[in-house]
């Protein structure tokens, strides 16, 4: 809100300038055209006409000196600094099979924690939002749909034609010690090395983002540049854990806009009861101790 007012007190002092700019501008180029007219006219030196047009002249010149003064009395307002803009869609795969992931049964062990039995199919154009406290077995549960976890008893069963994009909840694949402008290319190999910095670019990482190991980028610099590899990959099994974390609210609406437009199945964990609202997901999991429960 404060940004916003910032913004709308700087765009109408420099409305309030250019206007004042403008007619100090036309009151100057009319007090040189009386001038101008003044010794055309009067080639005769007629002294009292000339005295007339050359009045006339200086009144024209009084008033760019008022319209100056008032310029110069302005309160300036230093212009804030632009916000990043993100103009973003994701990038499509073809159709997956019909159905993209099966669990039947599907157990994980991990130490003392257990998740399952969980039994579960996940079908291509499946919007689907997942919410439970952290340690419950979000994470667990993706890896098993994803086919990343076997399970300790049980299947888990991965379609055909499955082309998973992902942005998870570490943003790992951008927390190395590769420069980013290396890694992005290794994950993009077909992609020139102009291609990806303009792309980049367009996520608000520029030279002073791409020189740097991933690892030292911050979480909201990560979250951009894995949305930036979906955005050039394509994918019809999108898979995104708290994709809101780190991002301004500008970013959020431009990253719902473009999940709106995308057909895929979609798999969403976040606590931000906002954006399950504002993607339209059709199904709602809830994941408590290990077990996972429809809405």
């Amino acid at each position: 809100m404060a940004r916003r007012h910032r913004r709308e007190a700087y765009e109408e002092y420099a409305e309030k300038k250019a206007d004042l700019v403008a007619r100090a501008r036309t009151q100057r180029e009319w007090s040189s055209q009386g001038v101008r007219n003044a010794m055309r006219k009067n080639p005769d030196n007629d002294k009292v006409r000339r005295k007339a047009a050359t009045d006339s002249s200086e009144k024209q010149a009084q008033k760019v000196r008022q319209m100056e003064s008032r310029i110069a009395r302005l309160e300036e307002v230093v212009e804030p600094r632009k916000e990043w803009v993100l103009e973003y869609s994701i990038g499509a795969a073809p159709r997956s099979s019909s159905v993209v992931s099966t669990l039947n049964d599907a157990v994980v062990r991990q130490g003392e924690f257990v998740l399952g039995p969980v039994s579960l199919q996940v079908n291509a154009g499946e919007r689907i939002g997942i919410t439970g406290p952290n340690g419950a077995g979000k994470s667990t549960l993706l890896g098993l749909i994803l086919g990343r976890i076997e399970p300790d008893s049980g299947t888990a069963a991965l379609g055909a034609n499955v082309a998973i994009g992902e942005v998870d909840q570490a943003r790992a694949q951008f927390s190395g010690p590769e420069l980013l402008a290396d890694r992005f290319e290794e994950l993009v190999p077909e992609s020139t090395t102009e291609e990806v910095r303009t792309l980049l670019a367009k996520f608000g990482l520029r030279a002073d983002h791409v020189g740097r190991p991933t690892a030292d980028l911050s979480p909201g610099e990560r979250t951009r540049a894995a949305l930036a590899l979906l955005q050039v990959r394509g994918v019809n099994v999108l898979v995104l854990d708290e994709p809101t974390n780190h991002l301004d609210l500008a970013a959020i609406e431009q990253l719902e806009s473009a999940l709106d437009s995308y057909d895929g199945a979609l798999l969403v964990v976040t606590h931000d009861r906002r954006m399950l609202e504002n993607v339209h997901v059709d199904r709602r999991w809830d994941v408590q101790d290990g077990r996972v429960r429809e809405l």
